[in-house]
């Protein structure tokens, strides 16, 4: 791997990094916690609605009791923590971050199947260390780890190939060659010898009268 595709690898993991963050904060504050919200589309929409209120609701108290007020305190802290959770959880115990730098060093011309290959043996690692928790929540958790992930990755590492797209080759016009001359013998053509010498020049009659009157 170059040092330039070791750059992108690194500014793919950046973007990928803050999406993962923005679909975690958004099944912390969206995604229902009771069974009974996953029985027909109302009851989902309902759930979300008060999930929603819910987490709400505690940011508020948490804002106005602990950050006097400051809701860019506490979304800077909520953004610090779900990075925290990523990084350490995803990246690290789940060996992310090696398969997908092997994924890159293996096939650098396919970023988004490599991705996408080294998301799901990532999520295979993370499912079997937590192999013990198999309550419905966890199940549903998994789900949208393995649904957002797979779309995390895969938007970063398509803004990546935007960036190692080869440029258009610049075509030079070609010219066609001259066709070939004749072809001379090996030795040039014998010439008569009754042909007349080439007379010595003799200038004109009017040439010689004004030689003969400059004079």
């Amino acid at each position: 791997m170059t040092f330039r595709r070791f750059i992108l690898w690194l500014g793919e993991r950046l973007v990928e990094w803050q999406l993962a963050i923005a679909l975690l904060l958004a099944v912390k504050f969206l995604l229902p916690v009771s069974a009974q919200s996953y029985v027909d589309f109302d009851s989902f929409v309902a759930g979300m609605r008060e999930t929603l209120g819910n987490n709400l609701a505690d940011a508020a108290f948490m804002t106005q009791t602990f950050m006097n007020g400051d809701w860019g305190l506490y979304w800077a802290n909520a953004w610090r923590a779900g990075g925290w959770i990523i990084g350490l959880h995803i990246y690290l115990q789940g060996l992310y971050l090696f398969t997908s730098l092997l994924a890159r060093q293996i096939a650098p011309d396919y970023p988004v199947r490599g991705s996408l290959i080294a998301w799901m043996v990532s999520f295979a690692v993370l499912c079997g260390l937590y192999y013990q928790y198999r309550d419905p929540g966890s199940l549903r958790l998994a789900f949208c780890l393995l649904v957002g992930g797979g779309l995390a990755v895969t938007a970063s590492a398509a803004f990546g190939s935007l960036l190692t797209t080869p440029a258009r080759p610049v075509t030079r016009r070609t010219y066609s060659p001259l066709p070939p001359g004749p072809v001379l013998e090996d030795a040039p053509p014998e010439l008569p010898d009754d042909l007349p010498t080439v007379a010595e020049a003799v200038p004109s009659v009017f040439r010689r009268e004004r030689l003969y009157f400059s004079d």
